[in-house]
């Protein structure tokens, strides 16, 4: 890891993490100044540590806002108002190098997090196994701590290998992964750490949320916390992500059995019930908490990514150097049908369309959807098919679940799939449209080792498609990591 960011994280974690966010996410005392052998004393003190980590999480660099847009810009849907580097411009014409700002800003922004991790898990086992919490923390509560702690450490990794490492699909992920830290680092001793396998990271991913999903809550008190925190129904969605870059379809179909049921309308039968809006465009109206929402980043006017970094930046139709959908043949746009509301819903300004999802420009306070009950639908109906070689009427049910949502008269049915490819085509078009400015495109793409395709952007210039045999499919490694890790070799 990159040395200052190490010994930054190490000191302030000595510090008392406290939320900024929302009294409902924990409201500890406000205190500073504490040792590293105090910070633990107390449950207000341990929660005020659990808020930390998500905060880490959230950064303006990573989860917070910019991780999403690097993952959609790379791809073609979306052209940008202006040329400005400060805003992801290399990121869209593919010209990132080792030394890019986004490069080695995301980079240092995920380790950060994992480090704070691993920091707590270490302070909180030493004072739980010493008997410093007894009669302060129950057996229950210390497991939610540190299923969330391995939850949000699983989070990082695998969002990091979706733009550092190649996909688990090319060489069944014996390719260069990233280096697996697993270890509270409070000075530079241990910088220098090779790359673990792209499979040993995705196995340390399951490895955390399989012993995360055993320790987890089922559910908390409010909607603000089922959307914020981490619980049991949100592991086991996670994992159908998870497994589904892995290829590992029969995974995908048994994890999603646990949250979807059988039939329409199709729920979470136990612990937090996941459930579809009826209405897609209220899914991004405030308090952002509606059952489809799995897991988000919290914002509010006080406690959010900032001017150029949260999604209002990046897709609201005002913002001064924003991304505007591209309407190019074969883009996620053209793809729509026009009475489909994804489609009638969007932003017309200055003859160009915005995405309607995220426009609190003033305040930058809409939360940021790292994964939504769509998409776990959709996992499973994909992962059907793949996993049995045919179309079957659950999975074509499953899709249209979430189709006729938006486009009430795009019903499919078995007739519409003459062969299971065509079946894989318009799933990923399904995807495409659904997730339009939630950093899922690039993965979607990467993960089927699929070309990333070109894109005109007129005045701000053409960029090529990006073979998956190019250097450029996948991000240059951090040149900080570069020069700090001695063991580190690049991309």
């Amino acid at each position: 890891m990159i040395m200052k960011n190490i010994l930054k994280i190490a000191a302030a974690f000595i510090l008392l993490l406290t939320a900024g966010c929302h009294k409902e996410y924990l409201d500890p005392v406000p205190q500073t100044s504490l040792s590293s052998l105090t910070v633990f004393d107390t449950k207000d003190r341990v929660e005020a540590q659990v808020n930390g980590l998500y905060d880490g999480l959230k950064a303006a660099q990573f989860l917070g806002g910019r991780y999403f847009v690097y993952n959609d810009i790379r791809c073609e849907n979306f052209i940008p108002k202006s040329s400005n580097l400060v805003t992801g411009y290399s990121t869209w014409n593919n010209s990132v190098i080792t030394s890019t700002n986004e490069v080695q800003n995301c980079w240092a922004a995920g380790y950060n997090a994992i480090n704070t991790v691993n920091i707590f898990i270490e302070g909180l086992d030493e004072s739980w196994n010493a008997g410093k919490l007894t009669g302060k923390i129950t057996d229950a509560e210390y497991n939610q701590y540190i299923s969330e702690a391995l939850s949000i450490r699983a989070i990082c990794y695998f969002n990091l290998l979706q733009l550092y490492a190649k996909p688990y699909s090319m060489n069944a992920g014996a390719n260069p992964g990233l280096p697996l830290r697993l270890k509270a680092e409070k000075s530079s001793e241990n910088n220098d750490l090779a790359r673990s396998s792209v499979a040993e990271v995705y196995a340390q991913i399951l490895a955390d949320l399989n012993s995360a999903e055993g320790k987890a809550i089922a559910n908390y008190a409010t909607s603000v916390l089922n959307v914020t925190r981490v619980h049991k129904n949100t592991i086991i969605a996670l994992k159908t992500r998870v497994y589904l870059h892995m290829g590992n379809w029969a995974s995908v179909v048994s994890e999603s059995a646990k949250i979807v049921t059988a039939t329409a309308p199709y729920t979470a039968p136990s612990g937090v019930a996941f459930l579809l809006n009826p209405s897609y465009t209220n899914i991004w109206v405030a308090p952002y908490t509606s059952r489809e929402s799995i897991f988000s980043m919290p914002a509010t006017s006080t406690d959010n990514a900032g001017s150029q970094n949260s999604l209002p930046s990046y897709y609201f139709s005002g913002a001064t150097e924003s991304y505007y959908l591209n309407t190019a043949a074969g883009t996620a746009y053209a793809t729509m049908n026009a009475a489909d509301v994804r489609k009638t819903s969007l932003t017309l300004a200055s003859g160009n369309y915005f995405i309607s999802k995220f426009t609190d420009y003033t305040n930058h306070a809409n939360y940021a959807p790292v994964m939504r009950y769509a998409e776990v639908l959709l996992n499973r109906s994909e992962a059907l098919v793949r996993q049995g070689g045919s179309v079957t009427q659950e999975a074509v049910d499953l899709l249209n679940a979430v189709r006729t949502r938006s486009f009430a008269a795009g019903a499919y049915n078995l007739a519409s799939f003459p062969t299971v490819n065509d079946f894989y085509t318009l799933m990923i078009e399904e995807r495409a449209m659904e997730f339009l400015g939630e950093g899922i495109r690039n993965m979607d793409l990467m993960r089927l080792g699929l070309t990333i395709p070109a894109k005109n952007g007129g005045s701000m210039g053409s960029v090529a498609a990006i073979p998956p045999t190019s250097t450029g499919y996948i991000w240059p490694i951090s040149a900080q990591e570069l020069t700090f890790n001695k063991l580190m070799v690049g991309n």
